[in-house]
């Protein structure tokens, strides 16, 4: 009797295994905001990797016919000042009261300090892995070798790079570096 009514009562076939609590598709799943960030920040760099897959350095390039000769060396010196000192510039207009009514300004010192965080950030998270794999008694101090080799190329990279940006900043141009710009904007942070 008691066979029957488990049997009666279950509405799975036999030899299936149980079924499991699933959550509702219809209703949505809120993400945090750190959730949010990253996922926006994984769909922007795959933007930007397709952007470097085709040689665009830049994207949405335009002029703007209202920054001045003022506006346009700011904007240079935004770029170009954080070769050998990163981060103060661009702080110091961004902090700037004249710099609030020039969006020209502002917008590549944004980005440029965007970029040199983003760099020095890849470059610090990326020596702590190594120091990490040092743990791995000869392949540790291999890759740790090789990073080396390759350190003094990858500055002088990102080095060129803000060479390039802020020459065409100076030529009064406005443009979106790829993957970077677009998750500057996705923050309201452009």
């Amino acid at each position: 009797m008691a066979d029957e009514q488990t049997t009666q009562g279950s509405a799975q076939p036999q030899g299936q295994p149980p079924a499991q609590n699933t959550p509702n598709p219809q209703i949505p799943i809120e993400q945090t905001p750190a959730e949010r960030f990253a996922s926006e920040a994984m769909a922007h760099t795959g933007q930007a990797a397709d952007a470097l897959r085709k040689g665009e350095l830049m994207q949405n390039s335009e002029i703007d016919p209202l920054a001045d000769s003022d506006d346009r060396l700011i904007a240079l010196l935004s770029y170009l000042t954080q070769i050998v000192i990163p981060v103060i510039m661009p702080i110091i207009v961004l902090l700037s009261e004249s710099s609030k009514k020039r969006p020209f300004q502002r917008y590549h010192a944004m980005q440029s300090l965007a970029f040199t965080v983003l760099f020095w950030s890849l470059i610090i998270l990326t020596t702590f892995g190594l120091v990490l794999i040092q743990i791995i008694p000869f392949i540790g101090q291999l890759i740790a070798f090789m990073f080396g080799c390759l350190m003094p190329f990858i500055w002088f990279a990102q080095a060129l790079l803000l060479i390039y940006y802020g020459f065409q900043a100076y030529k009064g141009r406005r443009f979106a570096i790829p993957g970077l710009t677009s998750f500057l904007r996705d923050q309201n942070w452009l």
